[in-house]
């Protein structure tokens, strides 16, 4: 089983890059300037990710594309707004990004 994740590019990259990589995902060509959108883990050969805009990512995640996402609090939020019953989850704040 194959798990996906939809990682932002943009203002929370470099923050998201680092924490991936302390907590051993070994992503190769997620950092800012790279031309990768989809991305393996050397860590853990069943995950695999896409890069996306950040605003685009909630709704990846909800609509059942990509199993989690990082994101910013913002567009969850307004995700969840304009779409209560939607089966988006936020699970936890990171503390990094505004």
């Amino acid at each position: 089983m194959e798990i996906k994740i939809a990682l932002p590019k943009g203002r929370l990259l470099a923050e998201t890059s680092a924490l991936l990589q302390r907590a051993g995902w070994g992503l190769t060509g997620y950092y800012e300037r790279a031309r990768f959108y989809r991305i393996k883990s050397g860590g853990f050969p069943n995950l695999s990710a896409r890069v996306f805009h950040e605003r685009d990512i909630p709704i990846q995640v909800a609509i059942g594309n990509y199993d989690l996402g990082i994101s910013g609090s913002d567009w969850i939020e307004e995700l969840l707004a304009k779409y209560p019953s939607s089966a988006l989850l936020k699970v936890r704040n990171l503390g990094y990004g505004k």
